[in-house]
């Protein structure tokens, strides 16, 4: 993984020595092996994303505590589809090809969650790799495949050059920034046995980290050095290879780190990405409903060191020369204002969300105390996806007026749109729009199970057609 190789760096300019630090470094492929060797005592430190580790905790719960986040992927997983199909609402009875226990099979769990699918809903084709993945997509074994770079960028490249146009990138973790981090690893007995060698080796991992994102045009040209010297591990590795891969992760410095572990003050945002991580996996059995994973990070090695006020390891994202391609400072999207009509052409589904009912007062625009946790729902998948527009489609039932239906739904839609906004949701995000009695789900209303159908607020994300 190109997020690892700091370690690469940091060896060859002898980081590890500047803080008197033996490291050396073992190649593991296998996610399960490696956790397995850290809970043997065999290895001492690894990276792993975030999803995979998780997933481990049941059968080596003792094995090691998280340290660190080493990078985010940011483009670097995602699904291709065949162009037929339209947005991930879409995969419904469609053929899906995955990379079973792994981070493939959390990323279908993950918008499968979102658009409320069960794996009874597709037609599930589990692989041992990616290889046999790509072959199913193809081969048009496959209707969708859940894939990383650099295999799916190719296979769209090369499926597209036999046949123009026949299949797309449906979604990336680049419109999901947090979904997948791959965090340091120690093991625990390390970290309670020696706890000076876990910090020298957290200064050593970004003060590596630090010389790429600051250096970038010697670093990757380093990278390819230090890859093709490993490449029984890594391949043949190019110029372009490098560049490509770290422009489609976020590789973290350790002032990043801080950040998200809520250090100096501000929203501990690690804790809200372990917990969507656990609901994700949990959603669908793949891990047991009594997983219990307090103490998964320790934040006090970083926090001794943010006390340390060590300048020497901060980056300055403003003073980064060359090809800033790799990692840079990262600024909120600016969304441009749509209405009514100009989000429909201006932007394209993603995705409607599963979410629960909202109810209002009857007759009211006001939106009833209970509801308000699901309005917080969606506040929090506005954050998972900042990078899409949020469309309030609410509807009513054919009681009353059509006027004064019409008028209802509007004033609902407007209701939601102010809450979502003083929850610090972008308002230029937020299209409320409210169809009254005209867009039903039940044609003739024969009873009051029908109008409830017919009662609802829809939430759709949305993107700039452009961003494709």
């Amino acid at each position: 993984w190109i997020g690892g190789t700091p370690a690469l760096m940091a060896l060859s300019r002898e980081y590890n020595k500047d803080y008197s630090l033996d490291l050396k470094i073992a190649f593991i492929h296998n996610d399960i092996e490696r956790i397995k060797a850290l809970n043997e005592g065999k290895i001492h430190a690894t990276e792993i994303s975030l999803p995979s580790y998780v997933k481990q905790l049941e059968k080596y719960p003792e094995s090691g505590v998280i340290i660190g986040i080493t990078d985010f992927s940011r483009g670097a997983d995602g699904i291709v589809a065949k162009s037929v199909v339209k947005d991930l609402n879409d995969m419904e009875d469609r053929k899906v090809s995955f990379v079973k226990d792994g981070t493939g099979k959390f990323i279908l769990n993950k918008f499968l969650r979102l658009t409320g699918l069960r794996y009874q809903d597709i037609i599930p084709i589990e692989r041992d790799n990616m290889g046999d993945v790509i072959n199913d997509l193809k081969s048009g074994n496959a209707d969708l495949a859940v894939s990383w770079s650099p295999d799916m960028n190719l296979a769209v490249r090369d499926i597209n050059k036999s046949t123009p146009n026949s299949v797309k990138m449906l979604i990336t973790t680049k419109e999901v920034p947090n979904l997948i981090p791959t965090v340091l690893v120690v093991s625990k007995k390390m970290l309670e046995k020696d706890p000076e060698s876990v910090k020298a080796f957290i200064k050593t991992w970004y003060a590596s980290a630090k010389y790429i994102l600051e250096k970038p045009d010697k670093a990757h040209q380093k990278l390819v050095e230090l890859m093709n010297e490993k490449a029984d591990e890594y391949g043949e590795v190019a110029l372009e290879d490098v560049k490509d891969s770290l422009a489609n992760i976020k590789l973290m410095a350790i002032n990043d780190n801080y950040s998200y572990f809520g250090i100096g003050g501000g929203e501990k945002t690690l804790d809200s990405i372990i917990r969507d991580t656990v609901q994700t996996w949990k959603k669908y059995g793949d891990i047991n409903e009594e997983l219990n994973v307090d103490g998964i990070y320790d934040g006090e090695t970083l926090n001794y060191l943010h006390d340390e006020n060590d300048e020497e390891l901060i980056v300055d994202y403003k003073e980064i020369q060359g090809d800033g391609t790799a990692s840079v400072a990262e600024t909120d999207k600016v969304f441009e204002k749509q209405d009514e009509k100009s989000i429909e052409t201006n932007t394209e589904k993603v995705a409607k969300i599963d979410i629960p009912p909202v109810y209002y007062d009857s007759g009211k625009a006001a939106v009833k105390a209970d509801s308000l946790p699901v309005l917080d729902q969606v506040v929090d998948i506005s954050k998972q996806f900042p990078e899409y527009y949020i469309l309030i489609d609410a509807h009513t039932d054919s009681v009353g007026s059509e006027e004064a239906n019409l008028k209802l739904s509007r004033d609902r839609a407007d209701e939601v749109k102010k809450y979502l906004f003083s929850k610090g949701v972008n308002v230029d995000r937020i299209v409320a729009r409210g169809w009254g009695e005209y867009r039903p789900v039940v044609s003739v209303e024969k009873n009051e199970e029908d109008k409830a159908a017919n009662r609802r607020t829809e939430f759709i994300l949305t993107r700039d057609i452009t961003d494709q």
